[in-house]
């Protein structure tokens, strides 16, 4: 026997009435009365008393209406123990187009889960639908939301771009700059910022890129020498108030990145805590 057949006999006890019972299914009448002739069979016994226009539960129906209620009840419970289990031993692996966001969302997820089992990559762009799709990643940090049935995106934060410039440069003097203010311009930049590297430089063709793989070299760099170079507010990378330096914003359209938070709509359930937890906390970041 199935679960759906017990769930067939339970709501045609309930029901009393067979059409109604079938309705409450959302199956036909037909349907139904085929599938509790096949539950007969299989148990070896008639369940019901029928008559020309009416089928009623005689005792031994009663009887398997009495334990289907059970048997029902306890998948129930099987199934809610099975969600909090999964929820308590939930693994995240993360995603990203750039790293900032993942930098913040890492940090306040430990904090508010700390059993929460969390790893991360920041692959090129164009897989992350293709990680989600293949569940090879949990969530997925994207600029724009995702057209496929299979993916659903909520609001995540914004990321504004900024230049620290020296006080000795013009600029410095300046409230906002453009992309265009820093042709020619030299800037040091760490190469490992996701969709950012190249969007520097589609934006930015005259620039000179002195580039740096290793984030130690390039933030005693930063520190020592002061130079041209791109920054963020997210996650405490943005040095407002460095000795000889001032950060701008950059106001061109390109400069501001909206992030969304993807992820499968067939794991929404599973990930409702976490899910419910960023759409709060991203609004008091």
């Amino acid at each position: 026997m199935e679960l759906n057949q017990l769930q067939q006999i339970v709501a045609i006890a309930d029901e009393a009435v067979l059409s109604r019972a079938a309705e409450k299914l959302h199956i036909s009448q037909s349907a139904l009365t085929r599938s509790i002739q096949r539950l007969e069979d299989e148990l070896g016994i008639q369940l019901f008393e029928r008559t020309k226009n009416s089928m009623k539960l005689n005792d031994a129906g009663k009887l398997v209406v009495k334990h289907a209620r059970h048997v029902l009840k306890d998948a129930d419970a099987l199934l809610s123990s099975l969600d909090a289990f999964k929820k308590r031993h939930l693994s995240l692996h993360i995603v990203t187009c750039a790293p900032a966001p993942l930098w913040k969302l890492n940090a306040e997820l430990s904090g508010q889960f700390p059993d929460l089992h969390i790893t991360s990559d920041m692959p090129d762009e164009i897989e992350l639908v293709s990680l989600l799709l293949t569940e090879k990643a949990t969530l997925a940090i994207v600029r724009q939301e995702i057209q496929t049935d299979a993916i659903e995106s909520m609001p995540f934060i914004d990321e504004q771009l900024y230049m620290q410039i020296p006080l000795s440069d013009p600029l410095s003097r300046k409230k906002s700059i453009h992309f265009s203010d820093l042709r020619g311009k030299e800037i040091r930049e760490y190469i490992h910022t996701g969709f950012w590297h190249q969007m520097h430089r589609d934006c930015i063709k005259e620039a000179k890129y002195i580039e740096y793989d290793d984030i130690m070299v390039y933030t005693n760099v930063v520190m020592s020498q002061k130079p041209l170079t791109f920054t963020t507010a997210l996650a405490n990378t943005l040095r407002t108030n460095m000795e000889g330096c001032v950060s701008v914003p950059i106001v061109d359209p390109e400069a501001t990145a909206h992030y969304r938070i993807a992820y499968l709509k067939k794991n929404k359930s599973m990930l409702s805590d976490v899910l419910k937890w960023i759409s709060k906390a991203c609004n008091e970041w």
